[in-house]
């Protein structure tokens, strides 16, 4: 056994036998959190992160004649950025109404591409054992989506180094029927930023 164990057991029997056990336990496990425990990375989060968060909605009429906006399931043949086309960060299997789109860290803009699927054909190939191949048919004009914003960098802590937050978020170029701007910061809390009515 160790000298640390030993004299921890010595010192837990000791404290067994005061009246106010349960006080001294609870002073133990205090001292143990702080002085071994407390951890430091927690103050190396940041609220901050380079998604821009895209919702899709859709336009419904209710009965009463008013128009309300609602969350529309989405899917793209492919989202990339213009920048980096081997990077595709959704494709046709990605079905969602938010998508989370990184920006550049390294530049003030981005430019995003959205080749939007036109139709879709399954053709059967065999019956037994079924196999059916599935076609897309991709419109040669894709949708873009331009956006610049503003890099601020801060040290947080000597030991968690510079966080980028992402400010002033405005949307350069749609070719989109209708995009609004919801929230101009880039935080891991954000609903949305953008709004596209699709």
């Amino acid at each position: 056994m160790d000298k640390f164990a030993f004299h921890f057991e010595k010192l837990f029997m000791l404290l067994e036998k005061t009246v106010s056990f349960k006080f001294s336990l609870l002073l133990i496990f205090f001292w143990g959190y702080f002085l071994l425990g407390s951890c430091k990375n927690e103050d190396c989060v940041s609220v901050f992160n380079n998604d821009l968060l895209v919702g899709f909605i859709m336009a419904d009429t209710l009965k009463d004649g008013k128009v309300e906006f609602n969350p529309i399931d989405t899917v793209f043949y492919t989202i990339m950025a213009e920048d980096n086309k081997d990077s595709v960060f959704y494709d046709r299997n990605d079905r969602r109404s938010t998508f989370a789109l990184p920006v550049n860290p390294a530049g003030s803009s981005t430019k995003f591409i959205f080749q939007v699927i036109d139709s879709i054909r399954y053709d059967t190939l065999s019956l037994d054992p079924l196999d059916i191949d599935t076609l897309y048919f991709i419109n040669p004009v894709p949708h873009i989506l331009s956006v610049n914003y503003v890099r601020k960098e801060r040290i947080i802590t000597e030991d968690c180094g510079v966080e980028i937050g992402y400010f002033d978020v405005e949307i350069e170029n749609s070719t989109f029927p209708m995009t609004t701007l919801v929230d101009d910061r880039l935080e891991r809390f954000n609903e949305v930023n953008i709004e596209i009515l699709f």
